[in-house]
């Protein structure tokens, strides 16, 4: 989903004023019961990558509801990994005249609590950006692309960007586990 350009410019300004990051406790997150919100790439061609580490974000996350934020058209029905997570798609009357999501939409998704939001495009990405501060998640997850605070409070590198593989997001649910299980998967680290 492509966002006007001006009005990305005038966000960033605006979210970097309104949005104060605070110190949060993962482990505390982690185990709380509130929802977990993953938002999948734009680029059908990374959405099975990312699908497929569905149910490893699921075993990090267990015991709460996991939600699926889909922005590209695809039918969620025909992949394996997706069908099974409560999924949540905007539609027209869910955007601005922006390309921005609408109060209503982010209430949608918010729904009773969310304390996880997990942003699996490694591209740059202004609408998954927008979601994930406008959820006021405390634990916004994304991939180092130059967004930082206060849309990521914990972003993770994956490497070279150019070459986003299967293996780049093995390495960033290992990253995940490193830190809910103190190393009991350890991603590997380049010297």
């Amino acid at each position: 989903m492509k966002v006007n350009r001006l009005a990305e410019k005038f966000l960033r300004f605006r979210y970097r004023n309104k949005f104060k990051a605070k110190p949060v406790n993962f482990r505390s997150l982690v185990e709380s019961r509130d929802d977990c919100l993953v938002c999948m790439p734009t680029n059908l061609q990374y959405i099975l990558n990312a699908a497929s580490m569905l149910p490893d974000i699921a075993s990090i996350f267990s015991n709460r509801l996991i939600k699926i934020l889909i922005t590209s058209n695809i039918d969620h029905r025909s992949h394996e990994f997706i069908k099974r997570f409560t999924i949540d798609k905007p539609y027209s009357y869910d955007i601005t005249n922006f390309y921005l999501p609408k109060r209503s939409f982010i209430e949608r998704i918010k729904g009773e609590g969310l304390s996880i939001c997990i942003d699996l495009d490694f591209e740059h990405n202004f609408f998954n950006s927008a979601i994930s501060v406008l959820t006021r998640a405390p634990l916004r997850i994304g991939c180092l692309k130059g967004m930082g605070l206060p849309y990521y409070n914990m972003e993770i590198d994956i490497g070279d960007k150019s070459k986003i593989s299967a293996q780049s997001y093995e390495n960033f649910i290992n990253v995940l586990y490193n830190f809910k299980f103190e190393g009991e998967r350890i991603a590997p680290v380049e010297t």
